[in-house]
């Protein structure tokens, strides 16, 4: 049977699909989106797979409508159904393990799965987000016979048609930018001088940075940021390991052009306490923060400061951070 053939469904069941991640039913519709891929029917041993993969622009999902058919003398074990990318990165449905599929011999099975997919790691850990749909994905069906088989990995293609796909990044697709910390910058031995001459800090004091994250004796910041029309969104995750605690002075947390500028524009900040204790401005151990900001910020430059050594203090209000950290641009792909 072709995969444009259409099958009759009843309009309550549909509406039981786009309710639930994953569904069984009796019938299924082809079903349209903002951006669609063929795929062609596969058939594994005695497993048969159709696919029809569909993309929601709006929520950042695929949404993958499976026929499947056991044609067999056993019944067939499904244990995992991921959705990668050409370049390898995989995701699992978006309500986390799919758990165990079973087909009898000569049964079919009708699935709905939502996918928030990884399209592009650089992205994320860029900017946390996962980067603008591929125009490509295999589906990977993770499937055994018998309790003591080894299990058989199915790989169904869909691809987009290359003019819609086109279309879709010629409407959607922003110039942006983001930063990372300067990692050939003196802020690391600065800060450790700094933190040798603090009573709070277990000597040797502790301090690394890395592309997205700087981790100072047991408090981790990890930053993650994306600037198009000329507003940055940034977001700070912290995790206090530490001993001591740690409070936020959002009013002092900024985005700098240079190390002599100043804030004219308005900002917003919001603080998310993530888990650990309710006061939402002081960072005790074991819990985790998350700092939202906002801002115009139209910088010419290739660099930036994170403007922070006053944002974050001691209970004896010595500054955390001895001195900020300049920052570097990236063009977003």
């Amino acid at each position: 049977m072709s995969i444009l053939t259409r099958l009759k469904i009843p309009v309550l069941l549909i509406l039981l699909t786009t309710a639930f991640a994953c569904k069984n039913h009796i019938g299924k519709q082809k079903i349209k989106g903002d951006l669609n891929y063929m795929s062609t029917d596969t058939q594994s041993d005695q497993l048969s797979i159709r696919l029809n993969l569909t993309a929601n622009i709006k929520a950042q999902e695929l949404l993958a409508d499976l026929e499947l058919n056991n044609s067999g003398k056993d019944p067939i074990t499904i244990s995992e159904i991921e959705l990668s990318t050409l370049e390898g990165l995989r995701s699992i449905p978006k309500t986390g393990s799919l758990g165990a599929v079973i087909l009898q011999p000569g049964e079919h099975k009708y699935l709905t799965l939502k996918f928030q997919p990884l399209n592009d790691l650089k992205v994320y850990q860029l900017t946390g987000k996962n980067g603008y749909f591929k125009s490509s994905y295999n589906l990977l069906i993770t499937s055994k016979t018998t309790p003591y088989a080894s299990p058989l990995l199915t790989t169904v293609i869909a691809n987009s048609v290359p003019a819609d796909y086109s279309a879709y990044l010629h409407k959607y697709k922003i110039a942006a930018t983001s930063y990372s910390f300067h990692t050939k910058s003196d802020f690391t031995q600065k800060q450790k001088a700094y933190f040798t001459t603090l009573k709070q800090i277990k000597q040797p004091p502790f301090v690394f940075v890395s592309d997205q994250e700087i981790a100072v004796s047991g408090v981790n910041f990890r930053l993650s940021s994306y600037c198009e029309h000329d507003t940055l969104n940034a977001q700070l995750f912290i995790v206090n390991h530490s001993e001591f605690p740690v409070k936020i002075n959002r009013h002092k947390l900024d985005f700098l052009y240079n190390d002599k500028s100043f804030s004219t524009n308005q900002k917003e900040i919001k603080i998310v306490k993530v888990s650990g204790s309710p006061q939402k401005d002081l960072i005790d151990k074991g819990d985790r923060v998350l700092i939202h900001f906002k801002k115009y910020f139209k910088n010419p430059d290739n660099k930036a400061i994170l403007s922070f050594n006053n944002a974050f203090e001691f209970s004896n209000k010595l500054p955390l951070f001895k001195n900020n950290i300049e920052l570097v641009k990236f063009n977003i792909p």
